[in-house]
């Protein structure tokens, strides 16, 4: 099948180097076999609980989300990560110095951590509940424990790519119009598409339909890149967070979990927003790039291989 022709193209495009800290808005992304290279190539590790850390539990480590981190150099696929600099919320900024780095990072968390450029083997994160009425995930609830005042669960770090510190897909796509629909939902929030964190924030112009319909299709970005849309994006209380010139607000979830709740098989009804996507073709995607969709499997196929639950479909890549 020929791919369709749309109007929809790249809008903009993030890379995030340290996890959970502030990404870096580029003109252009290397996409490698398990995503955005370079994409969360660093973070820290809670010396004491020996969890990865993450903003997705925000009374521990929530204040992660106010730095901002920047390559000094483009990653480059099959070579160590370059060099960093972070900027913190004080203003203070290290350049390519990982122990002054580990040191703020301490300090700033009032905990011990070490700089990890990958993820330990059996490595996990903790995830708190939002605390809102209506948003928890009813089916995981049984799963959380109470642990200094928030309700927290265990999950494991790396389903995207083995030894990453990517969480659950190697690719996070958002359309614009999802970011509009969310804004005509919630008109007093700031939907900055920082909010909710993607690679790719896609200008569809209403040229691609709602984000469901991309589950099972293939988006052909510019003359290189294929990539397979697998998943809806569940959120969690990140979305909420304060973040340099984004104040708190809880509103923001609230209004994803009103028009975004969907049935993720096991996990049942969840807040989504946003499509998590697998690399098909790697290449370069720039601004500007257009985008041609293709359908590959039915939604429920895509949906049921991701959650590994049984689907009637037969529906394969040609």
């Amino acid at each position: 099948m020929t791919p369709r022709r749309t109007g929809a193209s790249v809008g903009r495009l993030w890379h995030y180097p340290v996890k959970s800290m502030q990404g870096a808005e580029v003109e252009e992304v290397l996409i490698g076999p398990g995503g955005v290279v370079g994409d969360r190539a660093y973070g820290f590790l809670d010396i004491e609980t020996g969890k990865v850390v993450s903003a997705k539990r925000p009374k521990r480590y929530g204040a992660l989300m106010e730095c901002q981190a920047r390559f000094l150099s483009p990653p480059r696929p099959d070579a160590p990560a370059p060099p960093i600099e972070v900027t913190f919320p004080d203003g203070a900024v290290v350049r390519d110095d990982p122990s002054e780095l580990t040191r703020r990072v301490s300090e700033l968390m009032g905990r011990d951590v070490r700089l990890l450029t990958g993820a330990p083997e059996g490595a996990s994160s903790e995830l708190a509940m939002p605390g809102i009425e209506d948003v928890e995930p009813g089916a995981l609830r049984s799963l959380f424990r109470d642990e200094g005042g928030e309700q927290v669960r265990d999950f494991a770090v790396g389903m995207a790519a083995p030894g990453t510190l990517l969480d659950i897909g190697p690719l996070h796509v958002l359309a614009a119009g999802t970011l509009r629909g969310l804004a005509a939902e919630y008109p007093a929030g700031d939907w900055d598409p920082r909010r909710l964190r993607p690679n790719l924030l896609i200008d569809d112009g209403g040229e691609l339909g709602e984000e469901d319909d991309w589950l099972g299709c293939d988006l052909r970005i510019g003359t290189e890149v294929v990539v397979h849309v697998v998943l809806p994006v569940p959120r969690c209380v990140m979305t909420t967070l304060a973040q340099p010139g984004l104040p708190r607000d809880m509103g923001v979830l609230k209004a994803i979990a009103r028009v975004g709740r969907k049935q993720l098989g096991p996990l049942g009804q969840v807040a989504c927003a946003g499509s998590y996507a697998k690399v098909v073709r790697p290449g370069v995607v720039r601004t500007g790039d257009p985008i041609g969709i293709e359908r590959i499997e039915s939604t429920e196929d895509a949906l049921a291989a991701m959650l590994g639950t049984p689907s009637a479909g037969n529906a394969k890549r040609p």
